[in-house]
């Protein structure tokens, strides 16, 4: 099976000039195993490193997962492997004519010049699949028929019942339907249960994109017998993956799938406003079932450039005439993400940020579903919040005319530490207990007490009248110096710069601190600058950061006589 390869050139995208801080162009996403060093730590030993990996556990997960046998299970070092392996099975000299679509995954052009194949693609810039042509193409010389749904780069999705119509012309025809599922978890369906049972058909799939995993190399072939996986595992090499690699995937399949779910419908969530955003710059935003969008701009290249410059990576292909003048942009995974790019985006191409910033705000409180009730009618600003997810229990008394007075239970020392400065320096009450998954790691905890006492405040604040609303603040401790804006603006907004360079202060990761000021900033819907203006000692950072926010939100909280402190009479 297979032909000699050839040495064409093999995947080469454009590269960035400068430091890239917002990843956008590699359709990655967030792992689903948030604790994944310590599970990886945990799984590092003398069976996994020393002997020849085991696939037998993983396979018969995955099969579970996907309601087949597991001797039709192939695990391979990502889906690109699997594309490789199934070609070089398949093709041969006398039967080496494949069709597919153009555009497409590069990696299946990539292959197809290396094993010599004729390559029939059928146009399918967007919009509906073009079954009926595909289906003529397929001829008795064609040995292989492959399709890319959600397809890469431009997110068109085919239709589960065209997908087994093309695969019964294909089985008429002697030839074999390739599916290219790598990013099915973010469509709006999933084609695998109908396609399982149909006897020319292999499902590829993968741990890079729904399983944040791509650093692993590890993917999956789900073949329509034992016979034809059998085939495809003993191409090329016998262990093509990692015993590591292997040992996480299971352990993410196996322990973390509703984790997985969450940030799929996440990412879902970001991808119709990064959609709406493309659509405000300019630019002609392609539907999309994948964890990116496509779009169409008049001056791609110079965008493409402008958002490099700002450290906000995008992909662009100069190299193909049919993607010319298109950028595809990965989903960012976070709010807080999404606002770099939204933040970046208005700086090149002058689109007016605000409707975006509201639309981002909007999520974090659909997502969270926070509830609170509404301020006194007597004018006394409290509120009580009781918060109950998977990951943590939170439950919040708060009276933003307070003393200062604080009882806070996070089971984080240093964040306890820190919303006691905050709390105590604001002049607010604030009784915070919080039961949340330690266990894994300290960022579900520190999240949702920033969101939780985000949304606290706002409700305490009700329509926002009578405050001054802005607040600015410096705060030395030692050496350190840190000052903090605010702006009770209703528009959710963070710029968050602490300089920290540690990787935990105490049980807190110093990542988790800028995130708790951004989600802060979400669930409180105001404009929040942190910056750290100096200072050699991260406990030192940290603590006069949230000391500067502590005066500040005091200061912008304070009441005065007047209404609604805003020229549109609303905030």
């Amino acid at each position: 099976m297979g032909t000699q390869k050839n040495t064409s050139q093999g995947y080469s995208p454009p590269q960035f000039t400068g430091e890239i801080q917002l990843q956008l162009s590699r359709n990655e996403s967030t792992p689903a195993l948030d604790d994944l060093p310590s599970r990886a730590e945990s799984l590092l030993n003398n069976e996994t490193v020393c002997r020849y990996p085991d696939r037998s556990r993983l396979r018969n997960t995955i099969a579970e997962f996907v309601g087949v046998d597991s001797n039709r299970i192939v695990i391979t070092a990502g889906g690109d492997d699997a594309i490789d392996r199934v070609m070089n099975a398949f093709i041969s000299e006398e039967s080496n004519r494949v069709v597919g679509h153009s555009p497409s995954f590069e990696m299946i052009d990539i292959y197809a010049d290396q094993y010599s194949v004729r390559l029939n693609k059928i146009n399918w810039p967007e919009g509906d699949f073009p079954a009926d042509e595909f289906k003529q193409q397929i001829t008795p010389d064609t040995c292989l028929a492959v399709i890319v749904t959600p397809n890469n780069p431009t997110g068109g999705v085919v239709p589960t019942a065209q997908i087994v119509d093309i695969a019964a012309r294909a089985k008429e025809q002697n030839a074999m339907l390739l599916l290219d599922n790598a990013y099915v978890e973010f469509a709006d369906e999933d084609p695998t249960r109908a396609l399982t049972d149909l006897s020319n058909v292999l499902i590829v799939r993968t741990f890079s994109k729904a399983w944040g995993l791509a650093g692993l190399r590890i993917g999956y072939l789900i073949a329509p017998d034992k016979e034809t996986a059998d085939l495809i595992r003993a191409v090329p090499g016998p262990y093509p993956v990692s015993g590591l690699s292997i040992a996480i995937a299971g352990r993410a399949m196996a322990d973390c799938e509703a984790t997985m779910r969450r940030n799929v419908e996440q990412i879902r969530k970001i991808r119709s406003l990064v959609t709406c955003l493309i659509d405000s710059a300019g630019g002609k935003p392609l539907q999309s079932g994948g964890n990116f969008v496509l779009g169409e701009f008049e001056d791609a290249p110079g965008i493409w450039s402008g958002l490099s410059s700002q450290g906000v990576g995008v992909r662009i292909f100069p190299d193909s005439k049919e993607l010319a003048g298109k950028l595809r942009i990965t989903v960012p995974h976070s709010v807080a993400g999404f606002l770099e790019l939204v933040s970046a985006l208005s700086r090149v191409t002058g689109l007016d940020p605000e409707p975006h910033k509201q639309a981002a705000g909007g999520l974090v409180f659909s997502e969270f579903e926070l509830e609170a009730p509404p301020v006194d009618v007597a004018g006394s600003r409290k509120a009580t919040i009781n918060r109950k997810t998977k990951e943590t229990e939170i439950e919040i008394d708060l009276n933003l005319d307070g003393t200062g007075q604080t009882e806070i239970e996070t089971g984080i020392g240093f964040l306890d530490h820190m919303l006691t400065a905050l709390a105590f320096h604001s002049r607010i009450d604030l009784r915070l207990r919080c039961k949340g998954d330690i266990e894994v790691d300290d960022h579900h905890t520190a999240e949702d007490c920033a969101l939780a006492l985000g949304a606290a405040i706002d409700s305490a604040l009700g329509r926002r009248s009578g405050i001054k609303r802005f607040g600015y603040a410096y705060a030395p401790l030692d050496e350190a110096l840190a000052r903090t804006v605010i702006d009770l603006s209703g528009r959710p907004w963070p710029e968050i710069n602490l300089q920290l360079q540690r990787e935990m202060i105490g049980q807190w990761a110093c990542e988790n601190i800028v995130h708790f000021f951004q989600s802060l900033a979400m669930s409180l819907k105001c404009s929040l600058h942190v910056d750290v203006v100096r200072g050699s000692n991260d406990h030192h950072r940290a603590e006069a950061a949230f000391k500067s926010l502590a005066k500040a939100l005091g200061q912008a909280i304070t009441k005065t006589d007047g209404e609604v402190p805003s020229t549109k009479g609303v905030l």
